[in-house]
């Protein structure tokens, strides 16, 4: 039992201080490498390409009563790179154009390149069409559509993309950009489609 006037203070042992004094720093250092590399994932983690639809035209679609075969297909979709010091490696670019699932037109549009951190690229292409023709299943709504002044299509970008993050390279991404737009009767795009940001899956 304790006497009175006992004190109840029991002095830690130098072993014990110099333990509990290894345990702080320890913590601290975890906490400061923890913070030093939450930032560094932050600035070097590699943020997804955006795409936006410039144009898309048909010339003289409205006047082809034999259909869409052999016209060509004109467009321009606006890549934009939004790393600060991340560049991007796209190999060769692929695209499509749909109606409904119809494919009528496809082809390689660009050869590969490299894009800067910030920076913008024109994917422009030509196709030629392959239909609708007045033979297929969908031409009778095709032809309605275009007389009636709105024709709803797609455009499909398929290529590999590979970040280049300092002096190291990721693995590659297959990369697959969505732009849904609609035709007016004339064969050119809609103006509330232009500069509609697409749909990109990686």
């Amino acid at each position: 039992m304790r006497r009175y006037g006992q004190s109840l203070y029991q002095p830690r042992s130098p072993v014990a201080r110099c333990v509990n004094f290894l345990c702080a720093v320890l913590l601290t250092l975890i906490l400061v490498a923890g913070v030093i590399l939450f930032v560094l994932w932050l600035s070097l983690r590699p943020h997804r390409p955006k795409f936006y639809l410039s144009d898309f035209s048909i010339p003289n679609a409205n006047r082809q009563s034999a259909g869409l075969a052999n016209l060509p297909m004109h467009f321009t979709v606006n890549e934009h790179n939004p790393n600060q010091k991340i560049g991007m490696f796209y190999d060769e670019i692929l695209a499509s154009v749909f109606y409904g699932d119809q494919l009528i037109a496809t082809g390689p549009v660009m050869n590969p390149f490299y894009q800067q951190p910030k920076g913008d690229t024109p994917v422009q292409g030509t196709l030629l069409a392959r239909g609708p023709v007045p033979t297929d299943p969908s031409w009778g709504r095709f032809a309605g559509e275009m007389s009636a002044g709105s024709v709803e299509m797609r455009l499909v970008l398929t290529s590999k993309v590979q970040f280049q993050v300092k002096v190291w390279d990721t693995k590659h991404h297959h990369m697959k950009v969505e732009c849904d737009f609609t035709m007016q009767g004339d064969g050119t795009l809609r103006p509330q489609d232009k500069n509609s940001q697409c749909t990109l899956y990686f």
